[in-house]
């Protein structure tokens, strides 16, 4: 069995104002520990976890998202005027974002064999 699912260690956890990160288009997000339990429960073999790196197509959100963490906190909804400001600002300071190789896109994939 193969699963695909959005990702608790994806930058995504720290996107305010992120609509399609929020039910009903993302109901969760999954840790590496949820899918080991989820082998430990239907009594499968994890073969493997395999977490998509930041796509060509995500960079720009991601520097986004990033930048204003930088400043502010993570709440899910932030309408307040201070937000704004650092999200306009943002447009410049985001290209001071670095991309580290070892950090996780939006999706994580698990393989199990059934004992």
């Amino acid at each position: 069995m193969i699963i695909a699912v959005p990702s608790e260690s994806a930058f995504l956890k720290d996107c305010v104002n992120g609509i399609l990160n929020m039910p009903p288009h993302h109901v969760s997000r999954f840790s590496d520990d949820t899918l080991k339990n989820i082998a430990k429960i239907f009594d499968l073999e994890l073969l493997g976890i395999y977490h998509e790196s930041v796509q060509p197509e995500h960079t720009d959100f991601y520097r986004s998202v990033m930048w204003a963490k930088k400043f502010l906190p993570t709440p899910l909804i932030d309408t307040s005027l201070l937000r704004k400001l650092i999200n306009k600002l943002g447009i410049i300071g985001k290209k001071t974002i670095p991309i580290h190789p070892d950090t996780y896109g939006h999706t994580v994939l698990a393989v199990y064999k059934k004992h």
